[in-house]
């Protein structure tokens, strides 16, 4: 089988991508040919088909002038890219694929491409890695109040322009109400992808809330090569925090919780918008049991997670369906969570660790003494979370799952 894989970039730059990558590499594993088409970057991946991929744009323009210049052509590719459809049309004559499955296409392609799958009858899954599709700026959370907000959720998309919901600006949120709302117009998502691939069954739901056909919306937890990961119950002194230091990950209540713990140590690994405020709280509340690590990954990362307690994901917006539970989970390491978005169907209380209210920071702390002062329980449920892994986010698991969708798609379109 040819599949186009089509997202935005081709290197890892979030958990799109490397889901992207490693649901590649499990079907090339199968004898099934891969072609990519996004964006062009100096950071990709190599491929021979990046003479098909569209021309690099940066969105986050350096100034206000460059901005007032280049807004016109950034906006209409947003909505509209001609080039993207063009580059796109090529590549299928060339290489003949038969299904597409998308991912973040938004902005730096456009779905323009649609149009293109759908001229050749080319079956669409796409995967939801993210609210876009129901919430203008991506998140159904603003990150100027800091408050989940589901403003749009009914259909209005004008809310961004007066709540500044991204990047603070209005005029930045009338440029995205107004690519939402001729997109919704155009039905162009609904009319054109087959199936909608969500990782986490909330997300199935807001989609549904915003009127996309339930039928055409299957769920498939994230995978994750195992054998990567070595199971561990030897633990030192300290849990831990990994990820994003941004206000909607909830550590400011982790780190309010942390006010009444005392028997171990809170390691904050990461970098983000939120670090200052979060190293003066810890300094002028003298919580000298919390350690900052800074920037971690890989082999490093790995190994830190690997030798802590429990990891804590505390988040306070709707997390779709977090890769670091996936990665704790694999090295038999339980989670407490907040019991919001998608983390719940991961978590599962009493099981593969705790669940507590987001923002709840008594709750939280009662949840980490908990654990603290019962081993037992540590390992039980990181015992627990490796089955769960080895079940349900398997590779082997999630390629028979995923060809499946393949397959009745395939079935589906040559039926019509």
């Amino acid at each position: 089988m040819k599949i186009l894989m089509i997202d935005k970039y081709y290197f890892i730059k979030g958990g799109a991508e490397r889901y992207l990558f490693e649901l590649s590499r499990i079907m090339e594993a199968h004898n099934h040919r891969i072609i990519p088409f996004s964006m062009k970057h100096p950071r990709n991946v190599y491929t021979p088909y990046e003479d098909f991929f569209v021309d690099h744009m940066d969105y986050d323009l350096p100034s206000i002038w460059i901005k007032a210049v280049k807004s016109p052509v950034v906006f209409s590719r947003m909505i509209y890219s001609l080039q993207a459809r063009n580059r796109l049309d090529k590549l299928i004559n060339k290489t003949k694929p038969d299904i597409a499955h998308l991912h973040m296409i938004d902005h730096q392609l456009s779905p323009s491409i649609l149009h293109v799958l759908k001229k050749y009858g080319i079956p669409v899954i796409q995967t939801v890695h993210q609210y876009k599709m129901v919430c203008p700026n991506y998140r159904l959370y603003n990150m100027r109040t800091h408050k989940i907000c589901e403003k749009c959720l009914d259909g209005h998309y004008y809310h961004p322009i007066f709540e500044r919901c991204h990047k603070n600006s209005s005029t930045a949120g009338l440029m995205l109400a107004m690519e939402t709302v001729v997109h919704k117009a155009m039905k162009i998502y609904e009319n054109c992808i087959n199936l909608f691939h969500v990782p986490s069954r909330f997300m199935g739901i807001k989609l549904q809330e915003n009127g996309i056909d339930g039928g055409k919306i299957e769920h498939l937890f994230y995978t994750i090569e195992l054998n990567e990961y070595k199971l561990s119950f030897d633990s030192d002194n300290y849990f831990i925090y990994y990820g994003r230091l941004s206000n909607e990950k909830g550590i400011l209540t982790l780190l309010k919780a942390m006010r009444n713990v005392k028997t171990s140590q809170l390691f904050i690994v990461g970098d983000g918008p939120q670090k200052e405020e979060l190293e003066s709280f810890a300094f002028k509340h003298q919580l000298r049991n919390v350690r900052f690590v800074g920037l971690k990954g890989g082999e490093e990362l790995k190994s830190l997670v690997a030798h802590s307690k429990f990891v804590v994901v505390p988040s306070e917006w709707y997390d779709n369906s977090p890769l670091v539970i996936y990665e704790s989970f694999a090295l038999g390491k339980p989670v407490i969570g907040s019991a919001l978005g998608g983390i719940p169907e991961l978590v599962e209380h009493e099981n593969t660790g705790l669940l507590f209210r987001a923002g709840d920071s008594d709750m939280l702390t009662e949840a980490i003494q908990f654990l603290l002062h019962h081993p037992g329980f540590i390992k039980d449920y990181g015992f627990n979370a490796r089955m769960k892994a080895e079940k349900q986010f398997n590779p082997r698991f999630h390629y028979r799952e995923m060809i499946k969708k393949y397959r009745k798609l395939l079935g589906r379109i040559s039926e019509n």
